[in-house]
């Protein structure tokens, strides 16, 4: 069974720019579409339950962005690592300009290797952060603390009533 790297897993990797070669762990960050509304509150503030609650009556019932489908919320992806934030490659930019191709992790540094292996980086491997809702939690955390719902590596949208449904709490009622 193929399963995610260890966390403290080292990648060798270089700019391309000077060829300043650096070694070190490397994860994948998720957001969904209004998650950061966290910013504004600390979890001895307010509960993941009331911020999902906040989330779902202001992102999912009035979106302010397009989507797919009423329940269907777009998945971003940043590579993450001591100093390192970059938008993932592999990214899914179906309905976007093309003509001006994204810039991602790839567009600044050359692809991770195992530093005593050689071995290349299998992107769909690193591991996902959790985001939870403590004391010292990660902005957008309420969602997997809430539901225990964290999304595969990668993984380019979720369908939030089938989120909402499979952990028995409050779900998106789409204002029409």
């Amino acid at each position: 069974m193929v399963t995610s790297y260890d966390p403290d897993r080292e990648w060798e990797f270089a700019t391309h720019r000077s060829g300043y070669s650096r070694t070190e762990p490397l994860d994948l960050y998720w957001e969904l579409d209004g998650d950061p509304l966290t910013d504004d509150w600390t979890p001895d503030e307010i509960t993941a339950a009331d911020l999902w609650d906040r989330w779902i009556d202001q992102y999912i019932n009035h979106p302010r962005r397009p989507r797919p489908t009423p329940y269907t919320v777009t998945i971003y992806w940043s590579v993450q690592g001591p100093g390192i934030s970059e938008t993932a490659p592999f990214r899914d930019w179906t309905g976007r300009d093309l003509r001006r191709q994204p810039e991602d992790f790839l567009s600044f540094y050359t692809w991770p290797v195992d530093p005593k292996t050689g071995e290349r980086l299998q992107w769909t491997r690193l591991p996902v952060v959790d985001k939870l809702w403590q004391p010292h939690g990660t902005k957008g955390g309420f969602i997997q603390e809430h539901t225990g719902w964290k999304p595969s590596p990668l993984q380019t949208t979720v369908d939030i009533d089938q989120i909402a449904q499979a952990a028995g709490v409050k779900r998106p009622k789409i204002a029409e």
